[in-house]
């Protein structure tokens, strides 16, 4: 772990911005100063200096090689938060593991999470805050099955008030806290620092409008899939089923991992996913895996291998003034390496729009496929226990 720590630390220094960070740095350079909890994890952006803000923006459009040590500076600065999180994601998840079985299966959960490409990928190479709610998220797991139900509520709470997704979450956590017989005083807790923590979050976004919602900015997750442009659309609908299923069966799972995964993956099948959004459902995926089925581990790979490639060659690709480019990498211009060449060449080939199509599909068939598999599980092992 330590090995992938060093590692992500340099690549955390020599990746030049991603489009995430260089839509933030771009908006304060207009005069919109970001707002929301968030922005806490970005200190250089506290510093508006007109000597900072053009050292920012040479930062955002500088590629390799061209990033001199004080940019390195700059961009090291950027991700350490996120890195921060991480770390502290895959400590959290020896402990849940711990808890829930073994050190052993909690440090298998830990460095599935920890050593997985993917979240170097989705995490310090974007750079962006959604890690820090899945933080979040892993806390209010920890203290619900420790039947700490007050701390668990206030961590959702928390994930909630930072980054939306987490409020997905909550009718789960509320139905196996009530099925299990918790008292009604916790499970209220529970409830009422959820909401507080969902009334924080829209505190910072309806300033800018209602259309935060629904379109994807660097910090806020489009929520169309609950309501499109002028009313509740039919996703919604199979989001409350969702919810009704999992209550009616609520009395056969015995184990609260399951029924939180499963909100995610129903989540994933519902949506169009941004390759940052993949990394809330890491953690419990990670867990599953090493407590649940050792099976699902190829499963696991497969979804994250499609995931990577969709975005790596698909959705993030975008044409600048100077040719293509996706992610970090130039694929266009002047100077730029014989890899983005070679990636940029591909863009433009007839087989990528038969490519991209195909491997759209099979990133969601596998997310239906493990959320098939779960649900059987979770069913199979409360059928057990009766």
């Amino acid at each position: 772990m330590m090995a992938m720590g060093a590692l992500k630390l340099i690549l955390s220094a020599i990746s030049p911005a991603s489009f995430d960070l260089r839509d933030m740095i771009a908006m304060v350079a207009s005069g919109h100063f970001p707002v929301g909890p968030w922005i806490l994890l970005y200190p250089r952006l506290y510093n508006q200096t007109p000597s900072a803000l053009e050292q920012l923006k040479v930062w955002s459009l500088a590629a390799p090689p061209g990033l001199s040590s004080m940019l390195l500076q700059v961009s090291l600065l950027f991700r350490l938060p996120v890195f921060a999180f991480d770390v502290s994601t895959a400590i959290a998840l020896y402990f849940v593991g711990k808890r829930m079985a073994s050190p052993v299966e909690g440090m298998l959960a830990s460095l599935l999470w920890f050593i997985n490409p993917y979240s170097l990928f989705s995490i310090e190479l974007l750079g962006v805050p959604d890690v820090a709610a899945t933080f979040l998220m892993v806390m209010a797991l920890w203290m619900a099955i420790s039947e700490r139900h007050f701390l668990s509520g206030l961590f959702l709470g928390l994930g909630v008030w930072v980054k939306l997704f987490p409020v997905l979450l909550l009718p789960p956590l509320l139905l196996y806290a009530h099925s299990r017989g918790v008292r009604w005083k916790s499970v209220g807790w529970m409830l009422c620092l959820g909401l507080i923590g969902l009334v924080g979050y829209l505190s910072w976004i309806f300033p800018f409008g209602a259309m935060y919602l629904t379109h994807y900015t660097p910090v806020t997750q489009p929520l169309s899939f609950i309501a499109g442009e002028h009313a509740v659309n039919g996703s919604a609908l199979w989001l409350i089923l969702f919810y009704c299923l999992l209550g009616f069966c609520s009395k056969r799972i015995r184990t609260l991992l399951g029924p939180l995964l499963l909100t995610l993956l129903v989540y994933y099948a519902l949506s169009n996913p941004y390759p940052q959004y993949v990394i809330w459902a890491m953690p419990l995926m990670a867990l599953d895996v090493a407590l649940v089925s050792r099976r699902r581990g190829l499963l696991l790979a497969f979804c994250y291998a499609l995931a990577f490639v969709q975005w790596f060659f698909a959705s993030s690709a975008f044409l600048t003034p100077s040719g293509y480019s996706f992610l970090m990498i130039p694929l266009g211009g002047a100077n730029v390496p014989w890899y983005s060449q070679a990636i940029g060449k591909f863009l433009d080939s007839p087989f990528n729009r038969l490519f991209v199509p195909l491997v759209s599909s099979g990133f969601y068939a596998s997310v239906l496929v493990y959320a098939a598999d779960v649900a059987r599980s979770c069913l199979n092992i409360g059928a057990k226990s009766e």
